[in-house]
């Protein structure tokens, strides 16, 4: 017989670190499964910036324009299925240096995950370039924040760093592909898997043994 005065059982969360770039098809996906998996179990993500095409990066070929053409309407039909949205792409190309940027400072004042969220729908459902910077100052105003020219250009010291760091632990983690996510700093999850199997890692994450320092 169940003891009905004894207190309800407190599930711990779990830190989600993530790589991932804003104009990354699968990115996109793995966000939205995150946030389902979010509203079954508590989870802390924590997202780092990949630039998939870094400033100075040849242009994109005809035949990465057609490979991208040519997987639009299953991923259209992905989208409708499983989350009900519509896609609008932004431009193929579009740059996303000053995006992760912008980032960095909406992290800072407290709205980092929403503001990630906006960048990714501006661009996915809205057709939105979020390489110009009117686009992202104008997702920042919902949230009262400011982008100077600086920040966007990469030249504020704090943020220019925090991209730097998310760039050097992708590296050091051999992190080439995202998105790219680790669960309670021990189990890597690569690419943008199905919701079951994101919740076996954070389970699994949660259940591990702290590690001693």
């Amino acid at each position: 017989m169940s003891d009905l005065s004894a207190p309800p059982t407190t599930v711990s969360s779990v830190r989600v670190d993530v790589w991932s770039d804003f104009v990354c098809p699968f990115c996109f996906i793995g966000s939205l499964r995150l946030e389902q998996l979010a509203s079954k179990q508590p989870i802390d993500v924590v997202w780092h910036a990949f630039m998939l095409r870094p400033p100075g990066s040849p242009g994109m070929t005809a035949e990465k324009r057609a490979r991208i053409a040519a997987f639009e309407p299953t991923l259209r039909t992905q989208m409708q299925n499983e989350f009900g949205l519509e896609i609008e792409r932004g431009p193929l190309g579009a740059q996303t240096f000053a995006a992760h940027h912008a980032m960095k400072h909406a992290e800072r004042g407290g709205h980092g995950a929403e503001f990630h969220d906006a960048v990714l729908r501006a661009y996915w459902l809205k057709g939105e370039d979020i390489g110009d910077a009117a686009v992202l100052r104008k997702l920042g105003a919902a949230f009262d924040l400011e982008f100077t020219d600086d920040l966007l250009a990469g030249r504020e010291p704090v943020t220019s760093e925090a991209v730097r760091t998310d760039i050097a632990q992708a590296a050091a983690y051999n992190i080439h592909g995202v998105p790219a996510l680790i669960f309670g700093n021990r189990y890597f999850v690569s690419g943008a898997q199905p919701l079951e199997l994101l919740g076996r890692a954070a389970d699994a994450a949660r259940a591990a043994p702290v590690a001693l320092h």
